[in-house]
């Protein structure tokens, strides 16, 4: 499963969720739409691994970042 957040600048919130991707392509897709729109997007695509830390919250790994 793939996430998609938007870098915020607002003091107390750096991200804002966006959508859930099943296939990292539809991700890409997504953001090329998102830039066509908009050229000062900025995004993080995170995948989750399927493995909790010790506090039982998914591990993610960062795929991309602008």
């Amino acid at each position: 499963m793939y996430h998609l957040f938007e870098k915020q600048t607002k003091p107390f919130e750096n991200r804002k969720h966006i959508r859930d991707f099943e296939d990292i392509d539809d991700a890409y897709d997504y953001v090329d739409k998102k830039l066509a729109e908009n050229k000062d997007f900025k995004y993080v695509i995170e995948e989750t691994t399927g493995f909790v830390d010790s506090y039982g919250e998914l591990l993610r790994n960062v795929v991309e970042e602008n």
